[in-house]
């Protein structure tokens, strides 16, 4: 018989350290660290993260047929500047709320992945329907993260910019620490102002590369996108650390005289991350 064995150890820093801004977060470092495992993990993750999108999309564009008959009442008004009334912007507005907040748990598996990539873990595409697991908890989560986000940008748009970046650990809060969505917002909130100065200039950067990847016609995005997902893991896992399972299956001492189970002599190390 085989005897399983599992372990738990942390990797990155805690909710205590975050909450006194006792970790490392390094601009330079992160970003660096993101490039490379966003280049080893790139051919597995970039059609989770490309279904991300298009669903996302999908549901903008329902949003906005719902409101106003057709979304390209939306679009012609936007590109021509002529016929964009009140209504028209309330309901564009209202289509990205909806479709972020309904796009939670597709969001939640691809940040997951992204997790696993912070701590040398591989993915695989399907993994995106992990964070099926959480859709309840998800879209409350979003729905009071976009909420807020919104509020702030209707104060100035420079608070919205503040709040997304502020709130952007909540989401992996409530699913990988188990926490409520207000405590994860709170929790979000004030390891962002411990770590501002750091936390803008990563951000920073990564808008950068987001305006020139729409440049290049929305090409570079196959490439932004996920190494956005990376960035955010990374930080994460700097501030409030990431708790793993190692389970170890060895062979009982009676199958060491049977052949079958020579070829499992050796322990079998098997590495989840236990969101």
């Amino acid at each position: 018989m085989k005897e399983t064995i599992t372990k738990s150890f942390h990797v990155g820093g805690s909710i205590e350290k975050a909450m006194t801004g006792d970790v490392e977060l390094q601009p330079i470092a992160v970003l660096q660290e993101a490039f490379k495992i966003t280049a080893k993990n790139f051919t597995k993750f970039l059609p989770a993260v490309i279904c991300l999108f298009i669903a996302q999309i999908a549901l903008l564009l329902l949003s906005l047929k719902v409101q106003l008959g057709s979304p390209n009442v939306f679009f012609d008004a936007f590109i021509t500047g002529k016929g964009f009334t009140e209504e028209i912007l309330k309901a564009g507005f209202m289509a990205n709320f909806w479709s972020d907040v309904l796009i939670a748990p597709l969001y939640v598996g691809v940040s997951l992945m992204a997790l696993n990539h912070s701590v040398g873990l591989p993915t695989k595409a399907n993994q995106i329907v992990k964070g099926f697991s959480f859709t309840l908890v998800s879209i409350i989560t979003m729905l009071l993260i976009s909420s807020i986000q919104g509020i702030g940008s209707s104060i100035f748009p420079l608070v919205g910019l503040f709040l997304t970046m502020a709130l952007s650990m909540a989401i992996l809060l409530v699913c990988e620490k188990r926490v409520t969505p207000i405590k994860a917002i709170q929790y979000s909130f004030m390891a962002t102002v411990r770590k501002v100065m750091p936390m803008t200039a990563i951000y920073l950067v990564v808008m950068i590369l987001f305006f020139v990847s729409i440049a290049t016609a929305g090409i570079g995005l196959l490439w932004t996108l996920p190494f956005f997902f990376n960035v955010k893991a990374i930080i994460y896992r700097n501030m409030f650390g990431i708790t793993l399972q190692v389970t170890s299956v060895t062979p009982n001492e009676d199958d060491h005289n049977s052949k079958t189970d020579d070829k499992i002599n050796q322990s079998v190390n098997n590495d989840t991350f236990n969101a």
